[in-house]
C-alpha cells in the first residue's frame, strides 16, 4: 500500500496505483472500497434500469441479461486484467467493503453492455443462440421503444501545421454520458505505473480497471467513441479492457492496430489513436467481425470523431471496407448506397437513432477556422463549443438539445429521462452530459482535465502533467 495514494487536488480526485497487477487492483480496492459499494450497489441497478427500458423488458430480464452478457465476455478477459480486477476484490474485502469479485466483473463490463444496448432498434430480449437471452447478432421483431436521446463521445487531433506554437501534437476529447445515481462526484483520474509496461493515466469509476482512454509515458494517447455496428457480441474485449492494453503496450497508431486485431471485439466502437512524438494520427472503426483505420486526408494534418462511421470509400480520402453498411440498419439509414444519400440521411432531424452527426461538421469548421494555430487554448474552446451546424443556432447554456439532430453540440446536454431501478435505487432521472473533457499535449506529458462540472467544462479545467504524476510514485 505504500505505493499507492488517493488524494483530491484542485478539486480532482486522484488514485495512484504501482506494482503488479495484482497490486494495483488490491490498491484500488483497499483505497475506494466505500465507493466500489456504491458504484455495485446503486449504479449497477440504474445500469439494468436503462436495458430495460431500452430493450423493453422487466427489470428481472435486464438483470439477467447483463449477467449473459459478463460471462460471456469473462473468457476473453486478458489474465493480466483478470489478476487485477481479483486484487480489486481482496482489496475491497480487506477494506471494509462488501463488493465480490462476480460483482467487480460485472462492474467493468458496464460500459460495453450500455453501448450494445444504446440501439433498441437491433437488440431485443429474446432467446440467443445459446438460450441466454442476448442474441450475438439479430433485428428486433415489432416497434423498438423510444429511445432517449443521446450523442455518446467525439474527439480531435492536430499536429504540425495544423496545430500551434511549435507543431506539437495536440488531442482533445469529451467523454459523453448518463449522470446515474452515485457516479458524478465519483469520477476521478487514475495514475498506473506498472511494473511491465508504460506508465499511463486515463479516468474512470471506482472499482473499473480503464473506461474511456487516456495517455502514456511514451506520448501514446486513445480514446474511444461509441460507433454502434450490427456486428456485435459480449464474447469479446470491450473498452475498459482496450484502454488498458494500449495505454499499457501501444506506443505507435501501428501498435494500436495491431492490439485491436489480435484481440476480439465487442460493441461497434472508434478508436481515436495517436503518437506524439512521430506526430501521427488514426480512427480505427471496430465491430466483432471488422477493424478498418482511417487516416487523415492528404495534406490534412488533423483528425477528428464523433459517433458515426466514416469509413466509407471515397469519403474523405478513405479506402476499404464499407463500415458504414454495417451501421445503417442499427442507425435508421435507409439508403447509404451513394456518400451524398447516406450525408443526406445523417441529416435527419427526427431520426432517433443516428448519434449527433452534426457535431462531426462542426469539428470540420472549427479546425478549419482555427488550422495552425490549434493551442490548449483552442482546444478548450473547440471542446466547450454550443454551436449547432445543422440549425444554425447556438445552444443556450442550460438548455439540453431537442433530438439526436437539433442542438446536439460539442458540448453535450441532453433532457432527462425517467427510469425505475429496483430499490432502495428506486425512480430517478439521468441524461447525458460531458463526463470529462480532456486536452493533452502527449509527446510532454501536459494535460488540461475538466472533470468537476455537469457538463464538465462548467467546473473548468485543471493542468497535470503525467511525467510529474509517476514521479510522485514512490
Amino acid at each position: 500500500m505504500e505505493k499507492a495514494e488517493l488524494k483530491v487536488e484542485r478539486g480532482v480526485k486522484i488514485l495512484r496505483l504501482a506494482g503488479s497487477p495484482y497490486e494495483m487492483g488490491y490498491q484500488h480496492g483497499r483505497l475506494l472500497a466505500k465507493e466500489i459499494d456504491l458504484m455495485v450497489k446503486t449504479t449497477l441497478p440504474a445500469t439494468a434500469a436503462y436495458v430495460a427500458l431500452q430493450a423493453d423488458s422487466e427489470l428481472d430480464r435486464a438483470e439477467e441479461m447483463l449477467w449473459i452478457g459478463q460471462r460471456r465476455a469473462e473468457p476473453h478477459l486478458p489474465k493480466e486484467l483478470k489478476v487485477e480486477m481479483e486484487g480489486i476484490a481482496d482489496g475491497v474485502r480487506d477494506g471494509g467493503g462488501r463488493a465480490t469479485l462476480e460483482e467487480i466483473l460485472l462492474w467493468n463490463t458496464n460500459y460495453d453492455q450500455w453501448c450494445i444496448y444504446c440501439h433498441p432498434n437491433f437488440w431485443s430480449c429474446s432467446p440467443g443462440p445459446d438460450g441466454g437471452g442476448v442474441a450475438d447478432e439479430g433485428d428486433r421483431e415489432g416497434p423498438a421503444p423510444l429511445a432517449p436521446p443521446a450523442g455518446g463521445c467525439s474527439s480531435f487531433s492536430a499536429w504540425d501545421e495544423g496545430a500551434g506554437g511549435g507543431g506539437e501534437l495536440i488531442f482533445g476529447k469529451n467523454e459523453d454520458n448518463f449522470n446515474m445515481p452515485g457516479q458524478l462526484e465519483c469520477r476521478m483520474m487514475v495514475v498506473a505505473a506498472p511494473d511491465d509496461g508504460f506508465g499511463h493515466v486515463f479516468m474512470t469509476y471506482p472499482g473499473m480497471i480503464g473506461l474511456d482512454g487516456g495517455v502514456n509515458e511514451a506520448g501514446f494517447e486513445m480514446m474511444t467513441q461509441l460507433s454502434s455496428m450490427r456486428h456485435e457480441t459480449m464474447a469479446g474485449c470491450g473498452i475498459a479492457v482496450f484502454t488498458r492494453l494500449l495505454l499499457t503496450r501501444a506506443k505507435t497508431v501501428d501498435d494500436a492496430v495491431r492490439i485491436l486485431r489480435e484481440y476480439p471485439r465487442c460493441a461497434g466502437i472508434a478508436y481515436h489513436v495517436a503518437d506524439g512524438v512521430a506526430r501521427e494520427a488514426a480512427v480505427v472503426e471496430t465491430s466483432s467481425k471488422r477493424v478498418c483505420v482511417r487516416h487523415p486526408m492528404d495534406g490534412v494534418e488533423a483528425l477528428w470523431q464523433t459517433n458515426h462511421s466514416n469509413c466509407y470509400p471515397g469519403w474523405m480520402g478513405y479506402s476499404g471496407y464499407n463500415m458504414v453498411r454495417d451501421q445503417a440498419p442499427v442507425n435508421g439509414l435507409s439508403d447509404v448506397s451513394t456518400i451524398d444519400r447516406w450525408q443526406a440521411g445523417l441529416r435527419d432531424p427526427y431520426n432517433f437513432f443516428v448519434q449527433a452527426p452534426s457535431r462531426f461538421e462542426r469539428y470540420g469548421q472549427l479546425i478549419h477556422d482555427h488550422y495552425g494555430e490549434i493551442t490548449p487554448e483552442v482546444a478548450i474552446e473547440i471542446l466547450s463549443d454550443r454551436y449547432d451546424p445543422y440549425t444554425r443556432m447556438v445552444r443556450p447554456e442550460g438548455f439540453p438539445s431537442w433530438t439526436n439532430n437539433i442542438l446536439c453540440t460539442i458540448s453535450a446536454l441532453y433532457p432527462d429521462f425517467a427510469y425505475r431501478a429496483r430499490e432502495p435505487v428506486g425512480a430517478f432521472k439521468a441524461h447525458i452530459a460531458n463526463m470529462w473533457s480532456l486536452v493533452a499535449r502527449p509527446e510532454g506529458g501536459d494535460l488540461w482535465l475538466a472533470i468537476r462540472g455537469f457538463p464538465a467544462q462548467r467546473g473548468g479545467f485543471e493542468h497535470f502533467n503525467l511525467h510529474d504524476l509517476l514521479d510522485e510514485v514512490p
